[in-house]
């Protein structure tokens, strides 16, 4: 076998456990781990699922051609007490009779010091997430939302109310969505009555990108139609509420990190320069171009960006572009300069399954005459302007309909995350694979007070690019108006 061996000096083990971090996720690097365990045997670790440094991991374990899932807790303090809470949710799912991966084996492994969970593996199965991104069509998409909506319905129905609910907490196998994860399960005696029931679905729902909001009343109709519920205006704009606030919050949460080493943010610091780099999508090869940045920057912008503030430049050795922007050498006024911007903003959008540029890293620098240089890199983008897509007779009309649908549809999800939208012009939207890609978007803030801004100035203002009298304008126009836009 490869990885550590049985009989492993045990602080070796310690080590060995205390490395495993989330970039063994993020690049497929095997745990490399062998474990004797009760009634089973030897299991040998290897693709890491999830990792908490220095407190526990689930992995990928095999034996022979036997799979498992192994959840190990190792934190020095607390292992014990997590173990116990997540045994403890996972067998109420099973003798509540929801369906969740069967446990094979529980409890203390003396020899190692650790604590673990063996769970069977659910072959040809997929993160919900992922299901969700792969789906082939809106049909198939809203059939998904329906089958979460009702495996939660029947959490509810046997009393379990899980707090941690996320996609990745979900797996899906055919026609079945398996739950995981019993760590924030409470238990009631009885189910859950229709407030919390409510709250919790608002919860769920909040994980899902606000360009999906329009399907709210649908979710919660079919919640209500799997338990027996009536269905209510005042219950139904209750969910609305606690989904828009969790999502703030949450969204808060994940931007407080862009600019500080918060997994999966890494920052390098030094007088006189600042590097934040998104570890999802950083390759070590970049370090060679952000060590002099001013040596890949060409005379020429590429056609996808055309923007008053940043330099653009694509280079042909790498699949990303590069922009450049003086800024203010103030530490204060440094955060809110148009590539400061826009790093934060691609972050946030992205993060709310509104496509932007993909933001690589952000890099601030003084120069010799000690002015300051910001550069920020992002993954290169094939596609065509959107205004080239609409005036191509290539374009079959489906195709154009689709595209003019997802457009509003990201105006809707902005509006409905609280986001201003200004100077999203027909020159700065790129249609890859029949999806539109927001370009520039230094100007896309959050708003602090929702209530003060207007969404449809700029809707107006995108639709000036279009003559008063083209087809182009009268189908966006009927978009918008179908999501109450304009």
């Amino acid at each position: 076998m490869n990885g550590l061996e049985l009989g492993t000096p045990l602080e070796s083990l310690k080590q060995t456990l205390s490395e495993i971090t989330q970039n063994h996720v993020r690049t497929g690097r095997a745990a490399s781990l062998i474990f004797d365990v009760p009634t089973i045997g030897a299991v040998s670790c290897g693709r890491v699922f999830r990792a908490i440094q220095g407190k526990r991991i689930v992995c990928l374990a095999e034996q022979d051609s036997r799979k498992f899932i192994v959840k190990l807790y190792f934190e020095h303090r607390r292992a014990r007490t997590r173990w116990q809470r997540s045994e403890k949710g996972c067998r109420v799912f099973l003798e509540r009779a929801v369906t969740a991966p069967k446990i094979l084996f529980s409890g203390y492994l003396s020899q190692y010091e650790v604590y673990a969970i063996i769970f069977d593996y659910i072959e040809n199965s997929v993160r919900f997430d992922e299901a969700l991104a792969h789906a082939k069509d809106e049909a198939q998409k809203q059939r998904l939302f329906n089958r979460l909506v009702a495996c939660l319905a029947s959490h509810h129905q046997a009393g379990i109310i899980q707090n941690d609910l996320h996609m990745g907490n979900f797996l899906v196998q055919g026609d079945r969505i398996y739950s995981l994860d019993g760590d924030q399960v409470r238990v009631y005696p009885k189910p859950i009555g229709k407030r919390l029931s409510i709250e919790n679905l608002g919860n769920l729902v909040s994980n899902f990108s606000p360009i999906n909001d329009t399907g709210i009343a649908d979710r919660y109709q079919h919640y209500c139609s799997q338990r027996g519920f009536t269905v209510t205006d005042g219950d139904r704009r209750k969910l609305i509420r606690r989904v828009k606030r969790n999502r703030k919050r949450h969204l808060a949460k994940y931007m407080r990190k862009v600019f500080r080493s918060r997994d999966p943010f890494l920052v390098d610091r030094e007088d006189g320069y600042f590097l934040v780099r998104d570890l999802k999508v950083w390759d070590d090869q970049y370090l060679e171009i952000l060590k002099t940045p001013e040596c890949f920057i060409s005379e020429h912008n590429h056609q996808q960006i055309e923007s008053d503030h940043p330099e653009n430049t694509p280079l042909d050795r790498w699949p990303i572009s590069l922009f450049s922007s003086p800024i203010s050498g103030k530490p204060f006024l440094r955060r809110y300069n148009p590539i400061a911007r826009t790093w934060r903003n691609a972050l946030r959008l992205n993060r709310l399954g509104i496509r932007t540029l993909r933001p690589i890293a952000l890099s601030e620098r003084r120069e010799v005459n000690k002015t300051w240089r910001a550069y920020l890199m992002v993954a290169y983008c094939e596609g065509m302007l959107v205004r080239d897509f609409f005036a191509a007779d290539s374009v079959p009309e489906n195709h154009k309909a689709s595209v003019a649908d997802k457009i509003a549809k990201a105006f809707f999800g902005m509006k409905q995350a609280g986001i201003c939208i200004r100077g999203v012009r027909s020159t700065n939207i790129l249609i890859s694979d029949l999806e539109p890609v927001f370009l520039d978007v230094a100007s896309l803030n959050q708003m602090i007070f929702t209530s003060h801004f207007r969404s449809d100035r700029g809707i107006w203002e995108f639709l000036e690019d279009w003559g008063r009298d083209s087809n182009t304008r009268a189908l966006f126009l009927e978009e918008f108006k179908k999501l109450h836009l304009i």
